[in-house]
């Protein structure tokens, strides 16, 4: 039944959790492909004692130096395309997933014919409830500038690090594109988005004990605006790559003024780039939900 699912666990600093995860995982996969963000603490020791438990079933890597969780992701899709397998779950190691929902995943990808999955954990109200309501606040905005800027008007949480991928989508992933920070999964949501491809939710449960959160609050507030400014623009660029569209011409129109007028500086420009800029989202909302 699970013979063709390889898991990716980023690991950092996760000494107190990592071992009940693996064990929890290691049920619905073939592959575990750990890779350890060069942890301070106990993570790598632990992580090497359970691959000798579990013989070939683990594979473990580490990277050189702390590199962020979008470059160890990365770095365990690489080696998850070189196994036998159809489809690769991302999967946190910090015990605030369910292990029994990676099921879940399988079952909809191949049963609804997706080729990205993600879980959210508003679905279902009661599986909100245990959010801090910073991480509620956080998620709400992100949300509403991943809808904005991906394209995509029904993804409602964007941020969850739980997600399953068709190994044959993976395959066609430029990985430079995609960001090597927290923002990975956006900026991995954006690049799928673009191309066209089907993309679902699943209902997960996720836990929130008194764990500090690795993210940089104050960091990841000031990159916010500019990141998803970027995304926007790749966004188009990948539309005009995989399916030139209206919207990627009227963007590239939108691009061209703004950037003009900075030198100009002329009122009505800036008036125009907002009215073209109005006329985008009503023709990216209504073919969004014209093709659903």
């Amino acid at each position: 039944m699970n013979s063709n699912v390889s898991v990716i666990i980023p690991v950092y600093n996760e000494e107190r959790n990592i071992e009940y995860v693996i064990e929890g995982v290691e049920k619905y996969c073939e592959n575990i492909i750990i890779v350890d963000d060069k942890s301070t603490d106990k993570s790598y020791e632990i992580i090497k004692n359970l691959q000798q438990r579990f013989s070939e079933k683990i594979i473990v890597l580490q990277n050189d130096k702390n590199s962020g969780i979008g470059y160890s992701v990365k770095k365990g899709m690489k080696k998850a395309l070189e196994l036998n397998n159809d489809i690769i779950i991302k999967f946190d190691g910090d015990n605030q997933h369910l292990p029994e929902d990676i099921p879940k995943f399988k079952t909809k990808l191949i049963n609804e014919q997706l080729d990205l999955i993600k879980g959210n954990r508003f679905l279902i109200n009661e599986y909100s409830e245990p959010m801090p309501n910073l991480k509620i606040l956080g998620n709400l905005i992100t949300t509403n500038l991943q809808k904005l800027v991906s394209g995509n008007y029904k993804i409602s949480d964007p941020n969850n690090g739980f997600l399953a991928i068709k190994k044959v989508v993976l395959n066609t992933v430029d990985f430079k594109k995609l960001k090597n920070n927290y923002y990975f999964e956006n900026s991995l949501l954006i690049y799928i988005s673009s191309m066209g491809l089907k993309i679902g939710e699943v209902p997960i449960k996720t836990i929130y004990r008194d764990e500090k959160s690795s993210i940089p609050i104050f960091t990841a507030s000031i990159k916010l605006l500019p990141t998803f400014l970027y995304f926007f623009y790749l966004r188009n660029v990948l539309n005009a790559k995989f399916n030139l569209s209206i919207n990627s011409i009227v963007f590239f129109i939108i691009l061209s003024l703004f950037v003009a007028n900075l030198f100009l500086n002329i009122f009505i420009v800036w008036f125009l780039c907002l009215i073209m800029l109005i006329i985008y989202l009503f023709i990216d909302i209504f073919n969004f939900y014209r093709n659903e």
